[in-house]
């Protein structure tokens, strides 16, 4: 990914596909401000971009991220250069058991609550080949 396009720092693309097919592309960047450390996701939509700006924090070695916090946060409609911001909030809870992650992902419209995910994140293996002659 292009910094200079993205205007954002180091972003990086999460592409998800089901078979061939791609069914969520979202590019990630993080920033810090007044002390606080950020995750950045911009969501590609037709004509615009949803972005989700995401506090950071650890405690008890879980991974907390919510657009619910302070500063930064926030989920915001682009269109052109006009900012909507919107009454989704999301968070997430991510941590480490074993050799993978587990993670939760919450969301509400308006304050009401409408999306609970629970995630079991794990390293993908490369087949790796060796052919003998």
């Amino acid at each position: 990914m292009n910094e200079q396009l993205d205007g954002r720092r180091k972003p990086r693309v999460w592409i998800r596909k089901i078979g061939e097919e791609t069914v969520f592309t979202a590019i990630y960047s993080q920033h810090q401000s007044i002390g606080r450390t950020y995750m950045n996701v911009a969501l590609p939509l037709p004509f615009s971009s949803m972005h989700g700006i995401l506090q950071a924090a650890v405690e008890n070695e879980r991974l907390y991220l919510t657009s619910d916090g302070e500063g930064d946060t926030g989920t915001y409609l682009a269109v052109g250069r006009y900012l909507f911001q919107l009454p989704l909030h999301e968070s997430f809870v991510i941590r480490e058991v074993d050799d993978h992650l587990l993670a939760t992902h919450d969301m509400t419209l308006f304050g009401l609550h409408f999306l609970h995910i629970d995630y079991v994140i794990k390293e993908k293996m490369t087949k790796t080949y060796t052919k003998i002659i």
